[in-house]
């Protein structure tokens, strides 16, 4: 299993989506999936992207810088 580092712009925005799959093909279908759930329906995609890929074993994982934080406004 591998777990996949993807950026999807829509509507001039960048968006980060994580995912862990068995395969690409697998991985690409999911980041759909993930947006649909967090956004109630599909935005318009305009380009999903692979930006990082690694095998999923103890201690990996990705830093995304900037991002939204459930700590912003308290």
């Amino acid at each position: 299993m591998d777990l996949y580092r993807f950026e999807v712009s829509s509507n001039g925005n960048v968006i980060p989506v994580i995912i862990a799959a068995e395969n690409d093909e697998a991985a690409f279908r999911l980041v759909e999936v993930e947006l649909e759930k967090y956004f109630l329906s599909l935005p318009e995609i305009d380009d999903i992207s692979l930006y990082e890929k690694k095998k999923i074993r103890r201690g990996n994982g990705f830093v995304l810088y900037g991002q939204e934080t459930i700590l912003t406004g308290s």
